[in-house]
This record gives structure tokens, C-alpha cells and sequence, in this order.
């Protein structure tokens, strides 16, 4: 099957610019402008993105730049007031809409390339997409799978041993998102965006649960054996964690990687010149002094930025309160019914 062009949808807020900047630079180095079709960055930031910071990441798209659309969340869908993590995750499956192509790729702002890319990498030569599977047995994200399986009537032990990974890149079939959001409404009687914030769902696990559920299943529309792209998380940021995530970059070849904000944040020294230098190699900075740069930059503006979404995050977690209990209780009663 002949590989259509990519269309690549990333997000991200205030305090992750200069990692979208970064993750411009590096389409702009490792992709050829005719693998892409569009690249739509929704900006949900608490308030627009100021037009410096938009020129700033458009620049770093360099011969990709005309194929960047910057949307806000109102210009996606409708209902998703406030920002923040769950936000988020509506505007991914909500986007199909503003997809003109049979996939898109989902990436977080913390994705960058580190090597060439092509469509070819997200599917199969049986025209299936490629996503990374793998157990949920001990993963911290189970209850919320358990949670969303219970929402579609599927019984979760069936597929905590093996699901769809929640990381990012992530390809989604465009008619499958856009079928999933109007079985939703239709189903509910209630806009998608509501829908899915009520009831907290988790927009991966939702997807992929949907296609089993009501879908042409799982394994007919996904290779699940795709190796998660390697990535630098929060608990393993320091040196030694630097170190092994580049060394699955290496090892796989892997053209994408990964660096949490919080990871970037609070890397130490020797982990922050090992990043440095790996970003140096693959032609992200000119030099490893201006990589060491922008990390000291970054953590300077992620401490202050992440005070102020403290500030605008206390009133919603305040009401959300109440919502979490219900929730609590009525998984533990449906345990003791099981």
C-alpha cells in the first residue's frame, strides 16, 4: 500500500514552548517536506500563544513551516473550558475533524526526532497501523484502563495483560476517531468534549477500547509489536537514566526520543551535559555549550511557570474533588460485586 504523506498533530501549553520549539527543529531536520501533509500544533495553553513565541516555533519548522496550522482548543471542539491534562487528551481525538489524511500521528511536546523519519515507520505493509503494546499488570495507568474498559462494557481482565501503550507517538485511524466521537454522542446524547471529561476517561485507552468494542478489532486495524519510542521520565533523571535512554535510542535506531519536562527540569549536572552532548550528535544545537543553553533556560522558565499553573489549577482541583470520591467508591463496589 502506498504511503500517504504525514499529517502530525502535537500539543502543548506554557510552559513546554521551548520543548515544542525543539521539536520543530527537529521535523525540520529529519523530515522531507513531501512525506508531510500538515502539522496542526494546538496551542491549549491557559491563555493564546503570544505571536513572539509562534514566530519563535515556526521559524524552527524551516521548509515545514507552511504546513503548520497553530490551533486553539475553541477552534477544535466546543465544551473544553479550562486546560490541563485531560483537556488535552479530548483535543487529540477531537482533531480528527481537521484531518485530511487516513492516519495521523499524535505526539507530546517532549517527542522530538533524533533521525530520519518516513510514513512507512507507522505502518505495514498490510496497510495496518504500528502502535507499542505491552502489560498493565503493575503499570501506575491500570485503574484508569480498568476504568475506561468499564465504560465501553469490556471486561478488564481480559486486557490488562496486553493493551495499547498511552505514549506518545501514537497513530490513530482518522475514520475510527471520528466514528468513536459520533457513536459518543449518539449513544449519550451529550457533546463529546462533556462526555469524556464527566466521566474522566483516558483518550488512548478509549480509542483503542472503542475498536474492540464496537469496532473491526483491535488486531485487524494494529501491529502491536512496535518498540515504544525511548524516552527520559521523571523518576530516571539523572545521569545514569540519560545514559540508558541513549542507549536504546542507539541500539534501535529509533528516529524518535523523549525528554519530560519535569525530567528536564530536574536532570543534574552530569545528566544535563550527557543530554547536551546526544542532542549536540544529532544536529539539534551546533554545539554542545548551546544545548547545555537551553536546558539552563528551560529550567528557569519551567519553575516559574509551573508556580503559576499551580495558581490557575487549584480552584478546578477543588471542585473535581467530590467527582474523584464518587469514582473511588464505585470502582471498590464493583470490585466486591466481581
Amino acid at each position: 500500500m502506498p504511503d500517504q504523506p504525514l499529517t502530525l498533530v502535537s500539543v502543548g501549553f506554557e510552559a513546554e514552548y521551548p520543548l515544542l520549539r525543539l521539536q520543530a527543529r527537529s521535523l525540520a531536520r529529519y523530515l522531507e517536506p513531501a512525506d508531510v501533509r500538515d502539522i496542526l500544533l494546538i496551542d491549549n495553553g491557559a491563555s493564546p500563544m503570544p505571536q513572539r513565541v509562534r514566530d519563535e516555533i515556526l521559524a524552527e519548522y524551516g521548509p515545514l513551516a507552511s504546513l503548520v496550522t497553530i490551533l486553539r482548543p475553541d477552534e477544535i471542539t466546543a465544551g473544553t473550558r479550562g486546560v490541563g491534562w485531560s483537556t488535552q487528551q479530548v483535543l487529540k481525538l477531537a482533531v480528527a475533524h481537521r484531518v485530511s489524511t487516513d492516519f495521523y500521528v499524535v505526539l507530546d511536546a517532549k517527542n522530538h526526532l533524533v533521525g530520519p523519519l518516513s510514513p512507512e515507520h507507522f505502518r505495514t505493509p498490510d496497510g495496518r497501523l504500528r502502535v507499542p503494546s505491552y502489560s498493565f499488570a503493575t503499570h501506575p495507568l491500570r485503574k484508569d484502563l480498568e476504568h475506561v474498559l468499564r465504560y465501553l462494557s469490556l471486561d478488564p481482565a481480559g486486557y490488562v495483560p496486553r493493551f495499547t501503550a498511552t505514549v506518545t507517538p501514537f497513530a490513530l485511524r482518522t475514520d475510527l476517531v471520528r466514528a468513536l466521537i459520533a457513536d459518543i454522542e449518539r449513544r449519550t446524547g451529550r457533546p463529546f468534549a462533556k462526555e469524556f471529561l464527566r466521566n474522566e476517561l483516558t483518550e488512548f485507552f478509549l480509542y483503542s477500547g472503542w475498536i474492540i468494542a464496537r469496532g473491526p478489532g483491535l488486531e485487524q486495524v494494529y501491529d502491536l509489536d512496535m518498540p515504544a519510542s525511548p524516552a527520559l521520565w521523571p523518576k530516571a533523571a539523572n545521569e545514569a537514566g540519560v545514559r540508558a535512554a541513549i542507549g536504546t535510542v542507539e541500539e534501535r535506531s529509533a528516529p524518535f526520543f523523549a525528554v519530560h519536562r519535569r525530567a528536564l527540569a530536574g536532570l543534574p549536572d552530569d545528566g544535563a551535559a550527557l543530554l547536551a552532548q546526544f542532542w549536540a550528535s544529532r544536529a539539534l544545537f551546533p554545539s554542545v555549550s548551546e544545548a547545555q543553553e537551553f536546558i539552563s533556560a528551560f529550567r528557569v522558565a519551567f519553575d516559574e511557570q509551573a508556580r503559576r499553573q499551580r495558581r490557575r489549577d487549584l480552584p478546578k482541583k477543588l471542585l473535581a474533588a467530590p467527582r474523584k470520591i464518587r469514582r473511588r467508591v464505585q470502582e471498590r463496589l464493583a470490585g466486591l460485586r466481581g
